[in-house]
């Protein structure tokens, strides 16, 4: 048995342990997700322990890395100990906005700011953090965007992290879809201790949200956006993806619900930051059981992972792809006006 196999094995025997004494453990209830019926529709209170959970699997394997240089120099996402360290640094910072916001419920805006600043920080801070280049398959040019890859980094940053707190609705939703996330790194693209670790972290969440002991909250939807955005970046540029439009590919329906959200909530005259019940999960449920409502969403997202894999037409995939979303959308307006009109 080699010492990475050892690593791996310590991190399942500590996974399996939080599993098993989750109930015991006191920093995993001090904040309980209460049911409002009006957009927490759960029987019972709920932890919100699933940031705590990610986050000490990622402590543990920061000492790992940071006391190892063996291990370290294999981690191909960093590329020296400062970017290691910004990255660890940013988790501890990104969850602790997660963390008061799942406490203390921060206004959008106030955490949208917060966010921005940690952002732009750690742009500063890691300058190989930043997207430089922009390549689509379509076209055979590289489009230099350094004069503004700081500000474009950030933005697509801060879509994203927006994109995937407002995806988390029903249980086992977000873990699936970053469980399908990274074994697609790990398998078509990059091989990382800290995807090996994320697994098999998401693993045994998705054993005790099954089972309603616990939820994600903010701190372990931001915390597992910023790790998914940062390892997409990272992989792109090192080149290990060639083109633009497959990142989109990964992360288009949370993308695609985010924005259809933001100009809904503009024309209504609401705050696009602020959370309602109007999100593809929202809809499915409302037609669907919880189990099939998942079925359908992760379908809708691994289809064109799985068609990009076999090195199909990158834009055809998009386009069907939101081609089919937006047939869904329909159906299940269409679904909620009738309910409502009964």
């Amino acid at each position: 048995m080699n010492n990475l196999t050892l690593i791996l094995s310590l991190i399942i025997v500590i996974n399996l342990f939080l599993i098993k004494y989750f109930n015991k453990i006191k920093i995993f209830h001090y904040i309980i997700d209460k049911p409002d019926s009006v957009r927490k529709f759960h029987s019972t209170p709920v932890p919100l322990a699933g940031g705590i959970i990610i986050f000490i699997n990622i402590l543990i394997y920061s000492i790992i890395i940071l006391t190892n240089q063996e291990y370290f120099f294999e981690e191909l996402i960093f590329d020296n100990t400062t970017d290691a360290y910004v990255f660890f640094l940013t988790i501890v910072l990104i969850f602790i906005i997660g963390y008061l916001d799942d406490k203390y419920d921060l206004s959008p805006n106030l955490k949208f700011i917060l966010l921005t600043i940690v952002i732009i920080v750690i742009l500063n801070l890691d300058e190989n953090l930043a997207i430089k280049e922009i390549r689509f398959s379509f076209n055979k040019d590289t489009f230099n965007i350094e004069p503004f890859s700081l500000l474009f980094t950030c933005f697509c940053f801060l879509v994203f992290l927006n994109a995937f707190n407002m995806f988390d609705g029903i249980n086992l939703q977000s873990s699936i879809y970053s469980i399908i996330i990274f074994f697609s790194l790990l398998i078509f693209l990059i091989n990382s201790i800290l995807i090996d670790v994320m697994l098999i972290t998401l693993l045994g969440y998705s054993y005790l949200n099954y089972k309603n002991i616990t939820f994600l909250g903010d701190s372990g939807a931001l915390v597992l956006a910023f790790i998914i955005s940062y390892s997409f970046i990272k992989t792109y540029n090192l080149g290990l993806i060639t083109y633009t439009d497959e990142i989109f590919i990964y992360m288009m329906i949370p993308g695609v619900d985010l924005i259809r959200l933001f100009f809904k909530r503009i024309l209504q005259k609401k705050n696009p930051l602020k959370s309602d019940r109007q999100h593809l999960h929202h809809l499915l449920c409302l037609k669907f059981t919880n189990m099939q409502s998942l079925i359908i969403l992760q379908s809708i997202i691994i289809f064109p992972i799985l068609l990009n894999s076999l090195s199909l037409n990158k834009v055809a995939i998009i386009v069907f792809t939101i081609i089919l979303y937006i047939i869904l959308i329909i159906q299940l307006e269409d679904n909620k006006k009738n309910n409502t009109n009964l």
